[in-house]
Parts: C-alpha cells; sequence; structure tokens
C-alpha cells in the first residue's frame, strides 16, 4: 500500500455569481484564498438546475485571450460557434477545449431543443493558464466525444472515473496542453472508496459538484460547492458519504503573475491593453450568425 497520501490542507467555499447571460454559477476558483490551482485560474459550476420552456441561457457572443478554457458538460445540451468558423453541438458527457491565445470570439447557448422544451443543465468551465510567453498564439478549438474519453472502473465493472486530461497509470486524457493539467471527473456512490493514483500534479485540489466526500483518514466532510487543497503525494483515497460528482483538478503552478480584466488574463498592462484594443478593432473576428 502507497504511504505518501496526498492529505486535506484546507476547504473553501466557492462562491455564487451570474455569468453570460444571466445565469447563475458557483466559482471555486478564483478566491480570495488563491489565484489558481495548477494552471487552472477559473472553475465555474453551472447547474444541477432544472430549466422550464424559455428559460435556459447561455454565454452569448464574447471574447477571450490569454487563456484556455475546457468545459464539461455533464447534462443538458448546449451548442458552440466561434470566430474560427467552428460549430458543434455538445451531449452530456462531452467536452470542448479551446485555446483563445492571441484573441478569440465564441459564443455557447443552450441548442433548440433546450430552450423550447425545458430540461436539466449542469457542467463546470475551466480556464487554464496560457504560459509566459505563449499567450498570443494562434487560437484553436477540440470537440471531444465521450467515447474519447478514458474510463476507470470498479470491480463490478461500473465507471467510477473519467480521465479528461493528464495521466492515470497508463491511461491518458484526451487534453494536453502546457501547464500538465490533469482533470478527473468521478461519480462514487455512497459508500464507495475510490483510491486514485495521483502523483503526476505538482498541486491538487478536489471540488465536489454534487454529494459530499472525505479524504480517507480525515473526518472533515467536503460538501457540494466546496473545494479541498490538498498536499502533494502519489495517491489519492476518497470516501463518498453521499452519491456524489467531484473534479480533481491540477497541475504545474503558474509560471508568472497574471493580470486579470474580465475574459482576458495577460502577465502585463501592456498586454492586456493590446487584447481590448484587438477586440474593439475586430480582430478577434465574428460569431456568424
Amino acid at each position: 500500500m502507497n504511504s505518501n497520501k496526498r492529505q486535506l490542507v484546507s476547504i473553501h467555499e466557492a462562491f455564487r455569481t451570474l455569468e453570460g447571460d444571466g445565469f447563475e454559477v458557483r466559482r471555486a476558483i478564483p478566491s480570495n484564498a488563491y489565484e489558481a490551482i495548477g494552471p487552472f485560474i477559473f472553475l465555474d459550476q453551472f447547474g444541477p438546475i432544472d430549466v422550464r420552456p424559455g428559460e435556459a441561457k447561455g454565454a452569448s457572443a464574447h471574447p477571450h485571450a490569454g487563456i484556455e478554457t475546457l468545459t464539461l458538460l455533464l447534462e443538458g445540451s448546449q451548442t458552440h460557434k466561434d470566430s474560427l468558423g467552428n460549430v458543434s453541438s455538445m451531449r452530456p458527457g462531452e467536452v470542448q477545449w479551446m485555446r483563445a491565445g492571441r484573441g478569440v470570439v465564441h459564443d455557447e447557448s443552450p441548442d433548440e431543443q433546450l430552450r423550447r422544451e425545458g430540461g436539466h443543465v449542469h457542467g463546470v468551465q475551466l480556464w487554464i493558464n496560457m504560459p509566459k510567453g505563449g499567450k498570443h498564439a494562434e487560437p484553436a478549438y477540440r470537440h471531444v466525444k465521450a467515447s474519447e474519453i478514458p474510463t476507470i472502473t470498479a470491480d463490478e465493472g461500473r465507471v467510477v472515473a473519467r480521465l479528461v486530461a493528464g495521466s492515470l497509470g497508463d491511461l491518458k486524457g484526451p487534453i494536453a496542453t502546457s501547464g500538465a493539467p490533469f482533470v478527473v471527473h468521478a461519480s462514487l456512490k455512497a459508500g464507495a472508496r475510490a483510491e486514485l493514483p495521483a502523483s503526476s500534479p505538482a498541486e491538487l485540489g478536489l471540488y465536489v459538484m454534487v454529494g459530499a466526500v472525505r479524504v480517507d483518514g480525515d473526518e472533515r466532510r467536503i460538501e457540494a460547492g466546496q473545494l479541498a487543497r490538498l498536499t502533494a503525494g502519489d495517491s489519492l483515497d476518497v470516501v463518498a458519504v453521499a452519491d456524489s460528482e467531484v473534479l480533481l483538478v491540477g497541475g504545474d503552478p503558474l509560471d508568472a503573475p497574471i493580470l486579470r480584466h474580465g475574459p482576458f488574463v495577460m502577465n502585463s498592462i501592456d498586454e492586456l491593453e493590446r487584447a481590448v484594443r484587438d477586440y474593439h478593432a475586430g480582430r478577434m473576428g465574428q460569431v456568424p450568425a
């Protein structure tokens, strides 16, 4: 048995705010206590929520620069459009990655069926910081199908976790980029105990989306809407107090100070001003109608 287990350092409550066209999110990163967990400088959870017909909201056309976005859709459906010409429809279990780089405009909206009929919506959007000197890279986009995401199963063959980014043993997630991002989405039944190899992320946090869990050996409960910061180590033991959906996020620490201005994240005021100028001058393009 591995003795170098990751331990619980502290627990932090996500705060509620409005995003996009007016939908509520829980924001766990950044907080007053920390700016990032590894390369992740932003973690917003939207839902789980039932929306009635005509009530579904998204994030109509808006820019980004200096970051990569990583969206995990757990329930619901949405349509992605961007100024690179990409259009894709996202379904539960799928992931979208977008490198904003020097600047891109995108639209993330509920699809027509969800708008018309309503339904259940739940997902997470993460921002990955781009490294110093690389923030003006060419934008890029990738839509990852659920079948492309490696899974970890329990003894009875039930899927308990999905590896979105990073490595677990011989498995490698489909998202690989700077900062060595590590993302695992785990679904745990009440009473379940999961041991996850987690030696690769230099920094690691555990965010509970639904339910409640404990880190083995610690009696503190990590409830829905809370993020736990963890020590270094080679593995992590998690015990589900209730049926739970959790997210492990981490990777290499930031390589430079960051400056934020809304959807733009750079290393200097000059870079921020350039991004704002580029956007208003139309150099980030437009989302097709």
